[in-house]
């Protein structure tokens, strides 16, 4: 070698290699190297460590080693805001499936019916706070009276007042006892300095969490940044982790002639007052029952935080439990209900018709239950397959039985929609091909493909956002699948 070897202080006392032989060194390391998701969990820490870290001043800014930036990225997915990537790339349930009370102001927020008392309060609430402010104090004391009497004016003895955590004080801070329920954050302008209210809401919640967290606590985030209000749900989903996400679209707190924004943002005042009653009478519950139970979760173990709220159905007057297992992806959990291994799946969507057809054909997992939830998700239960890869099985007879699927489909004038490998499995318990993820399945011609559809993957010809489901795009998957 030439130039400094770094590898000759190893090499001294050894003799020189025979001619076509070679030495080969290895040298062990003094400490051996961690990876990254490793790295992560060991300095995975409790809220509770987190509440004794942050400030919520600092926390709203972007820039800064207090700010919110610099800790998301710290955290890497513990508070989960949708606004930093993570390094395992995986993406929460939403905030609407891990608590009812969320989904349930979802939906009101679409077809709750409103009365002249919120219409009254809309008008109130508009015209006391998009008149220009010169302190942020004057103007936060005026979104405090008019939301505590609108919101809360049934109780009397509540308020949304200024609170005080280790030295940071809230614009305002609805509790029951030392829980809190809702927080608001408000700004003069948007851009007019001192940082994200939605971040420096998120700081309070963090810092508001008990230091033993034993159940899940739900709370309501309203941002009033100059005439625009937004609120947002935030929920721990175990000692270690909460999400924050907004449940509604940001309305301009401006009175003027747009029924339908008017009329949405008097929904939205509706909802909330609904929901922040909800979680008040459901804290009321929780004191006098003295249980160790947390908004209507059956079991007080913190992995069950981690899992959906809906994990029972009522058939026939009575209550049929699921307990969660297991997540297998985002949407979908394995599960056990009454001595049986069961798939649960949520989606926005879903085939159920296709779904029983296919697997009376004999080429789905048998479905078991599919229930519409109030907020537009439906609960999807079916039986737990041994399923593995088409490329485990027999390719002859693979292809024979694909050609049956897609002319059974075909005869039903049924699509799958997307009959892409990972959808398309071999049952090893039945040597047999079997349909899943019919989120997107219907009628020919009939019923159309979702938006924001995947943009990197080679759809059929003609299978594109909001356009019909075809037969013909079935069997191009078909005939991808049988010719690999």
């Amino acid at each position: 070698m030439q130039g400094e070897d770094p590898i000759s202080e190893y090499l001294e006392g050894m003799d020189a290699p025979k001619v076509k032989q070679i030495h080969v060194l290895v040298v062990v390391p003094d400490q051996q190297s961690v990876s990254a998701v490793e790295a992560v969990s060991i300095k995975k820490r409790k809220l509770a460590e987190i509440s004794d870290l942050i400030t919520p001043s600092s926390f709203a800014k972007c820039r800064g080693s207090g700010s919110w930036v610099k800790w998301l990225k710290k955290l890497n997915g513990q508070i989960e805001c949708h606004r930093v990537e993570r390094s395992d790339d995986e993406t929460p349930i939403p905030v609407v499936l891990l608590n009812k009370t969320f989904a349930r102001f979802e939906e009101n927020c679409k077809v709750i019916k409103f009365s002249q008392n919120d219409c009254e309060f809309v008008s109130k609430l508009c015209h006391g706070l998009s008149t220009p402010y010169d302190s942020e104090a004057t103007f936060a004391e005026k979104a405090r009276q008019l939301l505590t009497a609108y919101l809360l004016g049934d109780n009397p003895v509540s308020t949304i007042t200024p609170a005080t955590v280790n030295g940071s004080v809230s614009d305002g801070s609805y509790r029951f006892g030392e829980t809190l329920l809702l927080n608001l954050e408000c700004k003069l302008q948007k851009g007019d300095g001192g940082g994200d209210p939605t971040m420096q809401n998120v700081a309070y919640y963090i810092k508001n969490l008990p230091f033993v967290i034993d159940r899940q606590f739900p709370c309501f985030l309203v941002d009033i940044c100059g005439p625009f209000m937004s609120v947002f749900g935030i929920v721990n989903t175990s000692d270690e982790d909460a999400i924050c996400e907004p449940l509604v679209m940001s309305f301009p707190l401006l009175f003027f002639d747009n029924e339908w924004l008017m009329v949405s943002l008097a929904r939205m005042c509706a909802s909330l007052k609904v929901a922040v009653q909800e979680l008040t009478n459901l804290c009321y519950e929780l004191s006098a029952s003295r249980q160790n139970r947390a908004f209507g979760l059956r079991s007080s173990t913190l992995d069950r935080l981690r899992f959906p709220y809906k994990d029972s159905i009522e058939r026939n007057g009575a209550d049929i439990s699921f307990q969660y297992l297991e997540v297998v992806q985002r949407f979908v959990f394995k599960a056990h209900h009454a001595g049986n291994n069961v798939i649960i799946k949520f989606a926005k969507r879903y085939g159920r018709e296709v779904h029983d057809y296919c697997s009376s054909a004999g080429f789905a997992p048998k479905l078991l239950f599919c229930e519409f939830l109030p907020n537009g998700w439906v609960f999807v239960v079916m039986e737990q397959l041994p399923l593995c890869p088409l490329r485990q099985a027999n390719g002859m007879i693979v292809r024979d039985q694909l050609l049956k699927i897609e002319n059974t489909l075909k005869d039903g004038s049924f699509v799958h929609g997307d009959l892409r490998e990972h959808n398309v499995m071999w049952d090893s318990s039945k040597n047999r091909v079997v349909l899943i993820d019919f989120d997107w399945s219907g009628r020919d011609g009939v019923d159309t493909y979702p938006p924001f559809m995947n943009d990197e993957i080679a759809w059929p010809p003609g299978a594109v956002c909001g356009e019909p489901l075809r037969v013909a795009h079935d069997a191009y998957w078909i005939a991808s699948i049988a010719a690999d």
